[in-house]
This record gives structure tokens, sequence and C-alpha cells, in this order.
């Protein structure tokens, strides 16, 4: 039988429904005396139980031995309880006589809390008719007089979102929302002009126009908001309102509290919002400009603005939930006045659970100062190769404006896919570092020219030495002696063509279709071809080069297991040993140099070629590698040379000992 919550009022008497269902299990269970035709209280029993459900009190109340003190304390002990649904499951009913036994078990599903479930006894006795002997146990067995029930509930702990070194990666900042009134603005144009030098160093969002604009459009919305509709009375039989301001800036916000504003005094346009340690220095500034307010609140924020911008957004939702926790509560005996006198059922809170992203912080913000340095959209990815587990997510401001693109942007690889094209050459045994190869400044193959860069001509030099000065004519050769799908089965085996499903995490690695053609072979063996990489395949590429075989890339520390819908092919160790002394030579004198002092560095660089939208040609710079135990890959769209992106990497690299 089961009773559902509604408004509470009154316990005025109503009509008495029966619940058939549970009143015939009652009869199918019950025991009677065979020498008497009364079939005992069953039927009484299923009336008292719909009564109570349906909070009729006094109607249940006039089925007991004391109809004023059960009305009374059914009403106050449900009242206070207000369960969401109360079942009431009969068992037997055992008879001796002129009493009977009843055993019945409650489920309460408490608001809030849980189902709270628990057997009682009813002793029913005959006079006249079957009444339920009144007591306060009837509601529960340890209940007495003058006392009621109270359901309780204890917030959980909530979890953390912690990075590798257990830094909380969210915590409670105070915001300032910088806010102009037109209304109390003389000269809006010169208020923009004033505030675009303090906020854009912060906001590179803000700028005058945008000011001006975002003025206007808050206006005009606030003015459409207060005009009557077509047909009606004039204007001034309007009611007084206002719409409220729309959002600008990267903090968008209103002027309000989301109705309209009382008059047009109170429209505001929320330029931007600023961390209280941003918004301090230049307060006094801010104050010198009329018309505005700063209005604030205390928000869960990352360590800076756009720190690991490109995969907050995307984990947050996933951590949620496990750091959320389990309220706790308990159901208590309370006397008249409120004390605990006894706990019935006790479900402590559980606490949300700590969520440990392999992120380095310190990593992740020098790597986000690092990509500052360039204007075009930047990524500095980085990856710990023995464990797959990712340290930074890097993007600059223009890249997040494109998405997160190093881990999802697919563009040509240039000539760090020469780490593909090597290891066919050498699993194929055409090739070994000291293979005696031809480097000439151009190189034509079914009428296709492919030229060095700046059409540099090395002559014949060792393997090492090509791939060290970025050949593309040696390796556009070494290619078209390949079979067609040895470049896309390879690049398998450094992760890039695989898909991965990772918790928190979307990932893209890339494509490497097979060469149809000579000439297709020739233009993906220096990666200016069909092939499409992520800068997440190829940091997949480099950390494979160290590890040895492809990590499994992790982002959230004992999440759900990473899965890939291909097992890579692990590479020989004459492919592992060749690929470390090629990438080697290209940071100890080819085109990927850098300071001794940073160490025993690996890697590869890349100028990819690019025809844009616009049809104006471009060309992305890459470079990939590894330092011990750390991977990473440096990626600048339309940046140009691949000595822009070296040159990143080693301010990168500079952060952390070697």
């Amino acid at each position: 039988m089961a009773w559902r919550r509604a408004r509470w009022g009154s316990h005025r008497r109503t009509p008495t429904v029966f619940v058939l269902a549970a009143a015939l299990a009652v009869l199918a269970a019950c025991s009677s005396d065979p020498n008497q035709g009364d079939p005992g209280p069953a039927d009484r029993l299923a009336a008292f139980v719909s009564a109570w459900q349906q909070m009729d009190f006094d109607a249940a109340s006039d089925y007991t031995t004391s109809p004023a003190a059960a009305a009374v304390m059914l009403h106050e002990v449900t009242g206070d309880l207000r369960p969401d649904q109360l079942t009431i499951t009969t068992g037997d009913i055992t008879r001796s006589g002129g009493q009977a036994t009843a055993t019945v078990t409650f489920n309460w599903q408490l608001p809030d809390a849980g189902i709270w479930t628990y057997p009682a006894t009813w002793t029913w006795k005959k006079d006249r008719d079957w009444e339920l002997d009144w007591t306060p146990a009837v509601i529960h067995p340890k209940l007495g007089e003058r006392q009621t029930l109270a359901a309780r509930t204890t917030s959980a702990e909530p979890g953390v979102l912690v990075d590798r070194n257990n830094n909380q990666i969210v915590q409670p900042v105070t915001v300032h929302s910088v806010v102009l009134m037109p209304a109390k603005t003389p000269d809006v144009n010169a208020a923009a002009a004033a505030l675009a030098p303090l906020l854009s160093p912060i906001d590179p969002t803000v700028t005058v126009d945008s000011i001006v604009a975002g003025v206007a459009q808050a206006q005009a919305e606030a003015a459409a908001a207060t005009a009557p509709p077509a047909g009606s009375a004039p204007a001034g039989s309007a009611p007084a309102g206002s719409a409220t301001a729309s959002a600008g800036g990267t903090g968008a916000g209103t002027a309000g509290d989301g109705t309209p504003p009382a008059d047009p005094a109170s429209i505001g346009y929320t330029i931007t919002n600023l961390r209280d340690a941003d918004f301090q220095p230049i307060k006094p500034q801010l104050d010198a400009i009329g018309g505005l307010s700063f209005p604030s609140q205390v928000r869960n924020l990352p360590p800076t603005r756009d720190f690991a911008k490109a995969i907050l957004g995307q984990v947050t939702p996933v951590a949620e939930p496990r750091m959320r926790g389990t309220d706790g509560w308990s159901v208590v005996i309370v006397d008249s006045t409120g004390g605990v006198l006894e706990t019935l059922d006790d479900h402590p809170a559980i606490a949300g659970q700590r969520v440990t992203l392999t992120l380095d912080s310190s990593l992740q913000q020098a790597a986000e100062k690092v990509v500052s340095e360039v204007s075009e959209p930047a990524v500095l990815l980085s990856m710990q190769p023995s464990s797959g587990e990712i340290l930074t997510v890097a993007q600059n401001s223009a890249a997040n404006a494109q998405g997160s693109i190093g881990l999802t942007g697919r563009y040509p690889p240039g000539s760090t896919f020469k780490i593909v094209t090597a290891s066919a050459g050498l699993s194929a045994g055409l090739l070994t570092p000291d293979t005696m190869v031809s480097c000439p400044g151009t190189w034509i193959t079914d009428g296709r020219l492919i030229r060095n860069h700046g059409e540099f001509d090395l002559g014949t030099v060792t393997v090492t030495r090509a791939f060290a000065y970025s050949c593309n004519t040696t390796f556009a050769q070494v290619s078209t002696q390949l079979p067609a799908d040895a470049l896309p089965t390879m690049a398998k085996s450094y992760g890039v063509g695989l898909d991965y499903v990772i918790d928190g995490v979307t990932t893209l690695t890339g494509s490497v279709p097979p060469a149809t053609t000579q000439v297709q072979k020739a233009e993906n063996g220096f990666g200016q071809g069909q092939v499409l990489v992520t800068p997440f395949g190829e940091l997949l590429m480099a950390a494979t080069v160290a590890k040895g075989t492809v990590p499994m890339p992790v982002l959230i520390r004992g999440g759900t297991p990473t899965t890939v819908d291909q097992s890579p092919a692990e590479h020989s160790p004459e492919v592992q040993a060749g690929m470390r002394t090629l990438m080697r030579a290209v940071v100890s004198e080819g085109t990927g140099t850098l300071n001794p002092t940073l160490g025993e560095v690996y890697a590869k660089t890349g100028t990819a070629e690019y025809v844009g939208a616009d049809g104006v040609p471009g060309s992305h710079a890459w470079v990939t590698g590894y330092r011990g135990d750390v991977a990473a890959v440096v990626f600048i769209a339309g940046g140009g040379e691949s000595y822009r992106a070296v040159e990143l990497l080693d301010h990168f690299l500079r952060q952390f000992p070697a």
C-alpha cells in the first residue's frame, strides 16, 4: 500500500478508500477461528492503512482504541517526516480468541534522504468490532508518548579537483564585474577609450569598439523590451521597465538579476569580469572613470584566467559527479523540546572523491606563458611517456578561440612525419642510420617536382644527416620504394590513425590514407600529401620513440581506463634505436638545435605548407620530441618556419631541470 505526499492541512475526516490489493493479500494470509463466522481484523487493518495513506488521520484513528490520541500522533509524526511516499506491507495475522497480532513492514521514502525500512507488530482487540490497540509503538516500536520522529540530513563534504602534485586546481576566488552604466556616463566613447588600455592587458577581447558596440546593443535591447507591441496603447501607457543589458566581453552578464530594470538608469553593460588579484591594482584608475559599478561574487576558478581552457570545460562535467559525494541522513526520536532521544537509522555522509588530473599545474602555467609569446594560434602539449599521463595542454588565446585544436585539430604535419617514413624504411630493411642516401635540392617523380627548403643540396649523405637536415627529396624517394600501406601501418604503430577513448577529454590523432600513386607516396613521405595529424597525434609519436611502444594516454588518475580501437604494433629494437639516433641528430646538428645546457633532447621539426580557404598559401611550424620522461609538441598555426616552434620548445624545457 502506498501513500504519496500531498499538501499538508487539517486532518478532517474524508471518505475511506480501500487499497484492495493489500487487503486481499492480508485476507489470504490471515488465520481465524473456524468455529466463528468473524474473519478477523483483516478488512479493518486495510481500511486503517488506507485512511493513513490519504492523510485522513481522523478516519484512521477511528479504527483504534484511542481515536483522539491516535489522530494527533499520526498527524504529527507523518507531518514531521513529510515522506514522498509511505508504503506499509502487511504480513501474517495470528488470532487467539478476541485478540490478533499482525506483522507489518514500513517503507518511508524520505525527501532529501533515503528509504527507511523497519518492521512493527500491531495488536488488534475485539470488542464490538476489531480495534487496533493504540500506543505510539504502532508507528515505531521505540516511539513513546510526547515524542515524534524527525529526519535529518548532513551535507557531504565536496571532493576537490587536484593535479598530479595534489595542488587544488579550482578554488574560491572573488570576481569583480566591470559594469558601465550608460545613463551615468556623460561620454561613452571617452569612457571606452579610458577603459580599454586598462582592461585589454587582462582580457584581450576588450577594445574601445567592443565597449561602444556592447553599450549600444544593451540600450537597443532595453528599448525593444519597453516598446509596446504593434497595435497596443501609446508608449506612455506601457508598464515601467527595461530589458536587461546584453552580456559583453569574456565575462558575460546582465545589468541585474534577470528581470527588467525599473528604469533606463539601471541599464548596465558588463564589460568583463576580473579576479580580485587583477582588479585591485587598477581599481583607483577605474574609480576615476565615471559611470562604473563593480558588483562582486565568489566563484570557484582555476589559478589563471585561461588555465587549461582547452580541457577543463571537458573534464569538469566528468569530474563533478565524482566530487559531489552523498549526503548523509538519519531518523531520530525527539522529545517535545526537540532534543534527540535516540537514533533509529543512520547513514553517514560520504565525502566526494578527490579527482586527480595528471596535469602538472606549474608546467601547465609555464607552457601557457610560452605559447602566449606568439600571436598566431599556438599549442604546447606534453606527456610522460612511461605512464601516458598528460602533463600539459596549453593553448594561447588565439588557439582557444578556435576550440581544442591541440587535441582535435588536424593539420598537415610536414617534415615531422619523416619519423613515420624513416621508421617504415628501417622496418623494411631499406635503411639504417648509416645508409648512404641521395639528398638533391630537387627531385622529380611522375612529373611532380619535389624541393628541399630553399632547394639546399647535401649530395650523398647518411640517413642520419638527411633526417637531421630534413631532406624532403630523400624521404620522398624512400617512400616511393615502400608498399602503399607501409606509411598508414607504421603511423598506427605511433598511435596516429587510432581512436582513443580517454576519460575526461576528447582527442583525435590524425589520418594517413594509403597512397594510390607514386606522387602520393612521395608527398606523404615528407608530410605534404594527404596526411593529416593532430598535435596530440604528434605528441604520441614523440612519446612512442621515448618509450619504445605507444603509451596509453591518461588524464584522470584512477578513472575509467583508456581504450583504443586497435592495438598498435610494437617496433623492433632496430627501429627503436634507429629513430633515437636520427632524432638526436636533429638537435645536436640539424634543424632543431637547442642550447646544450638543456640536456639530451630528441626531436623532429616540420614546416608544413598549406593553402588557406582564401587561396593564400602559408605554412605551419612544428616540433615534436622528448627529453628524459617528458615528451612535448609545439605547433604554431600559420607560424611559418619551424625554428619558431623550436624556440618555444627551448623556453619550455628551461622551466624544469634536465
